[in-house]
């Protein structure tokens, strides 16, 4: 049958914006919130024939992926000889320690492409808005900006690693290591020659933050007092650019993906 472009979506969502403006005798103040929610959801899709109900797209949003389970690492040695599950189906013919323990979903005994599930969350955020705060009193002014999102999250893992290129200095610092067996990060690997060098929900990062994204503090000298060209004022001030950010992650900056 020819291709054809067969599907049906609804999208959702609200915004709103509120900004107030007074003063306190000399002092003006003005405070804006902005806020934005939408999400999307795909009601009819062409699913591929015979798959498990948990890799279906249906019911989920443009762009959800899916991904084998996560559940920890094999620490040990001992860990490893008490594994009764089948590695080999998703690339994985001898474990080793530091290697990632993945969930055997279906419960048939195998690690295979049947135990990957979709995840609802993708790289759109759901929700994103700010809150911009400003005071000027008589030639100082002060502006400020928070800005935020939630509910997207980003896939991400050192596939070209080792001996093509650099570790992420996250990977290195976390690595499974004969001193430090971790229970919770693997060991790395080369060139993304592992089953869990990515697909799986280890590298999926949540992306949720708050960002005091600027400010400002200014001074102004009005052209009555002087400025180099007549019938213009003169304004000196400082500013900065993502001061601080409250993130669940501090690998990737949260606004670059």
């Amino acid at each position: 049958m020819p291709p054809v472009n067969y599907a049906k979506v609804s999208n959702r969502g609200w915004e709103f914006q509120l900004d107030y403006h007074d003063n306190i005798g000399e002092v003006r103040y003005n405070v804006g919130v902005t806020g934005s929610y939408a999400k999307n959801r795909i009601d009819v899709w062409n699913e591929i024939p015979n798959i498990p109900a948990y890799q279906q797209l249906t019911g989920h949003p443009i762009g959800a992926g899916t991904y084998y389970v996560y559940e920890g690492i094999f620490a040990t040695q001992a860990q490893i000889d008490a594994n009764k599950i089948d590695y080999s189906g998703a690339g994985a013919s001898t474990l080793r320690p530091g290697d990632m323990i993945l969930k055997d979903v279906n419960g048939d005994g195998k690690i295979n492409g049947l135990d990957k599930v979709t995840v609802d969350k993708n790289g759109t955020p759901t929700f994103q808005g700010g809150v911009t705060l400003g005071v000027q009193y008589k030639n100082f002014d002060l502006s400020v900006l928070f800005q935020g999102a939630m509910g997207s999250q980003l896939a991400w893992g050192p596939d070209e690693s080792g001996t093509i290129g650099n570790y992420p200095q996250y990977t290195f610092d976390h690595r499974w290591t004969v001193d430090n067996p971790s229970t919770v990060d693997p060991r790395i690997t080369d060139r993304g020659n592992q089953y869990y060098s990515s697909g799986n929900t280890y590298w999926l990062l949540n992306m949720n933050y708050i960002r005091h994204k600027t400010a400002e503090i200014g001074c102004t000298i009005p052209s009555s007092i002087g400025t180099v060209v007549e019938g213009s004022n003169l304004r000196f001030y400082a500013s900065g650019l993502n001061l601080l950010t409250l993130a669940k992650q501090h690998i990737v900056d949260t606004e670059s993906a």
